[in-house]
C-alpha cells in the first residue's frame, strides 16, 4: 500500500507523494505510513487534506492521522481491553507485544 495527500482543490501535497511514500506491506491494525525525506505530517497541520491511497492485493479497513509517534488514534476500542488503559486508545502501538514467534499480539 502506499498513499498520496491531496490539498483541497485535488493537487498533490510535495513531498506526500505516491512516489515518495515508503511501501507498507503489513498484516496489522496498526502500522505507520511513511514518506522519504519527512518525519511527520506537522507541515499539514490545520489544513483540509484528503488522502489517496493505492493497494495491490490487499484491503484497507480505517485509517487515522495520529497525534504524536506513539500511533494512539484517541478512538474508541469498544470494550477496551489488554494494553490499552480504558475504552479508547490513548497508548497506541505499546498496546501490542510480539510473541515468541513474532506474531503482533493484543497484550
Amino acid at each position: 500500500m502506499r498513499a498520496e495527500i491531496l490539498d483541497e482543490s485535488g493537487q498533490v501535497i510535495e513531498p506526500f507523494t505516491l512516489s515518495n511514500c515508503i511501501p507498507l506491506s503489513a498484516d496489522t491494525t496498526i502500522a505507520p505510513l511513511q514518506w522519504k525525506n519527512t518525519e511527520n505530517l506537522a507541515s499539514l497541520a490545520g489544513r483540509t487534506v484528503r488522502f489517496r491511497f493505492e493497494l495491490q492485493r490487499g484491503s484497507l479497513y480505517a485509517f487515522w492521522v495520529s497525534c504524536d509517534e506513539t500511533g494512539r488514534s484517541d478512538g474508541y476500542v469498544a470494550g477496551g481491553g489488554p494494553g490499552y488503559l480504558g475504552a479508547t486508545d490513548t497508548v497506541g502501538r505499546s498496546a501490542l507485544q510480539h510473541d515468541d514467534i513474532g506474531h503482533t499480539e493484543k497484550r
